[in-house]
């Protein structure tokens, strides 16, 4: 048995490819580069706004049989007229108008699945205002997403540093979650972001207990840096056994025995295999595809490891 036996694992093409974020004629670019990694299944990116461009690179994924997880453009989680919080009006309509329109975007790729983040946090005074102004966003996302039968997801990011999110603590997102099915969202759940507990001052056990009672849809893997000399500080998703990285082979192995433990993956695969997709920047001075071809095979046998040692406890 493989790796590839037991989980659909996938990278994301705008974080192995940087540039992307900046270029759309990048972003198909990276795209079809990753196109060429066989041992990718699916991607975590969003779509070119140029229909020409989206279209394009809908085709050669689909050409690959690459799936797309889709991810939500980064504006999203900035102040200004993307913010679903924000204390101006225009701006909330502006970006539920927006967001819903990366979810036809998700849709005309035939995703299952689209992320997506808190908004700006103001501290604790005005998180309750702002938290109400983003759950009836969230809301009116799910029943759009909804008659595309996808599933509408949080990812949990820091709060208090770096991104600063007001849906930060993943037991918080858990509760959010829970509150929006109560609230006829039965489409929502969590995706779990590995690399960003270092960040969150969060250990995986628990996190991955909230996630699994919330739903947990999805996994992200990756790296982070708390050493403020390095160029990877903070939220900057490094790859896999960077220098002064909190994770590598042994951690991944950490990772992928909890992950086990709370059955999101089964001992004995399937006929449907959980996702897990990286989301980190290429090694130093290392090309993409080296970078990528590296860290899968950080990743498969750490993966390995673990479930010899799930099985024979």
């Amino acid at each position: 048995m493989f790796f590839s036996d037991y989980v659909c694992f996938g990278i994301s093409p705008s974080m192995l490819y940087p540039l992307s974020f900046e270029d759309e004629l990048e972003h198909f670019s990276a795209v079809d580069q990753c196109c060429q990694f066989p041992e990718y299944e699916c991607f975590e990116t969003f779509l070119p706004s140029d229909a020409g461009l989206r279209k394009a690179e809908i085709k050669r994924m689909k050409e690959h049989n690459k799936v797309l997880n889709y991810n939500t453009p980064g504006y999203f989680q900035l102040d200004g007229m993307y913010n679903a919080s924000s204390d101006d009006p225009a701006f909330r309509q502006h970006a539920l108008t927006s967001m819903k329109e990366q979810i036809d975007y998700a849709s005309e790729a035939g995703c299952s699945l689209i992320v997506l983040t808190g908004t700006p946090d103001q501290g604790d005074s005005r998180r309750p205002v702002l938290l109400e102004r983003y759950s009836e966003f969230f809301l009116k996302c799910a029943a759009h997403a909804a008659q595309y039968n996808m599933t509408v997801s949080i990812e949990p990011i820091e709060r208090g540093r770096f991104k600063n999110l007001i849906l930060g603590p993943t037991w918080e997102c858990a509760a959010f979650i829970k509150d929006m099915q109560e609230k006829g969202a039965s489409n929502a759940k969590l995706i779990l972001d590995i690399a960003h507990l270092p960040l969150m001052g969060e250990d995986i056990g628990g996190a991955v207990k909230s996630c699994m009672e919330a739903g947990l849809a999805h996994v992200h893997m990756g790296n982070a840096v708390l050493e403020q000399t390095s160029q990877f500080y903070g939220h900057t998703h490094p790859p896999i056994g960077v220098q002064h990285g909190c994770y590598d082979c042994q951690e991944l192995t950490l990772q992928f025995k909890a992950l086990l433990t709370s059955g999101y993956i089964p001992a004995f695969p399937g006929p449907v295999r959980p996702t897990i997709s990286l989301e980190v920047r290429p090694y130093p001075g290392v090309s993409g595809r080296t970078s990528a071809r590296v860290m899968y095979e950080k990743v498969s046998s750490a993966f390995m490891a673990a479930l010899e040692q799930h099985c024979n406890h």
